[in-house]
């Protein structure tokens, strides 16, 4: 088949370079995705121009020009003959499921030294309780979902279990030793009752443990093993609705890939865009609560949502107890230098 200047015959990509005939095999490469220049708002350019972007496993990258239908149509080939490689460009971006509204792949996330997540290899999420069957289908055919990581406690678990799927590896690594206030599985309603009255602060309470909960970080080092030793095929972690544990699970995988300050706060923060359907039931049903409360909304609010000084609270924790995360990374996480290059290799191109 052939797509503008390069052609596919016999398992291999065939193209011209530098008056020289190529030849890649197309299960040498690792990642294909589509790219638009020109025709943005402010740019003087009249036409877009549509490239399809090879990168292969010696991390070489190859762009070649041709039209949006000839990249798509040329993609779906190269993903016939490697069901492995990664395609699409979703810089953190959500996966369009029906029944999860804060899915997310972190493909295509950017690292400080230039190089990016490798699409649909890590997802984070929330619970797996409610899946429905086409979303099912989907993280098993198109992510080929191959391990989950559950961040709840136990209790949790037993009330809202995973859905379990087939020739996935189930991992549980409870973060929290003890249900707390932002894991309970009792009735939201004699939650709200136990919060005391600056519910920010009492969440904040949480995220300082981070540095200092000998559990919390036992957990977190467990959680960080699974990924580096994770092969082939997408892993997701999640905890309940996939805000707290979840999010700062993220955060600390972030940081250990090279992601700089800034976007893991973006990516943490877009939280709120995706759970806001949930909080605004939560508050609606509220209504209805005889017992609810002047400060019933705020308390709500601080439950569902996420805010930027949680997660600083979270670094300050870690840097009060060990300095930089550099010895975070060592001390508590026991990860020496050279293996977290080796799970950069794995995971970024």
């Amino acid at each position: 088949m052939k797509y503008g200047k390069i052609r596919i015959e016999d398992g291999f990509l065939v193209f011209t370079r530098h008056m020289m005939i190529n030849s890649l095999p197309c299960r040498d490469i690792v990642w294909a995705y589509m790219r638009k220049e020109g025709a943005d708002e402010g740019d003087d350019r009249q036409l877009s121009i549509n490239y399809l972007v090879i990168v292969t496993r010696r991390k070489k990258r190859y762009k070649f020009d041709m039209s949006q239908r000839e990249v798509q149509d040329c993609i779906r080939l190269l993903r016939a003959l490697n069901p492995d490689m990664a395609t699409g460009f979703p810089k953190g971006g959500r996966v369009l499921l029906q029944s999860l509204s804060d899915t997310r792949d972190l493909g295509a996330i950017v690292t400080e030294d230039g190089r990016h997540i490798l699409p649909k290899r890590l997802l984070r999420s929330g619970a797996l309780y409610h899946i429905s069957q086409a979303d099912k289908e989907l993280l098993m055919e198109a992510y080929n979902l191959k391990a989950v990581i559950d961040l709840r406690s136990g209790a949790e678990i037993r009330k809202k279990p995973d859905l379990i799927m087939a020739g996935v590896e189930y991992y549980h690594i409870p973060i929290l030793e003890e249900v707390s206030g932002l894991c309970d599985t009792g009735d939201i309603r004699e939650l709200l009752q136990k919060i005391p009255a600056d519910p920010w602060e009492y969440v904040r309470n949480f995220y300082a443990q981070i540095g200092t909960d000998l559990y919390a970080i036992k957990q977190f080092a467990r959680f960080v093993d699974v990924v580096y030793h994770h092969e082939k095929g997408a892993l997701l972690w999640h905890s309940d609705t996939g805000r707290g544990r979840a999010g700062l699970a993220t955060a600390l995988l972030l940081a250990l890939l090279g992601v700089k300050k800034d976007i893991i706060y973006q990516d943490y923060l877009r939280t709120n865009r995706y759970l806001s359907s949930e909080l605004k039931y939560m508050l609606r049903l509220s209504q209805t609560w005889p017992e609810a409360g002047a400060d019933t909304e705020e308390k709500l609010t601080a439950l569902y949502q996420v805010r930027e000084d949680y997660l600083d609270t979270a670094y300050k924790s870690v840097l009060e107890e060990y300095g930089t995360m550099e010895r975070f990374f060592r001390d508590a996480l026991y990860l020496k230098p050279k293996m977290i290059e080796e799970l950069r290799e794995k995971y970024l191109i």
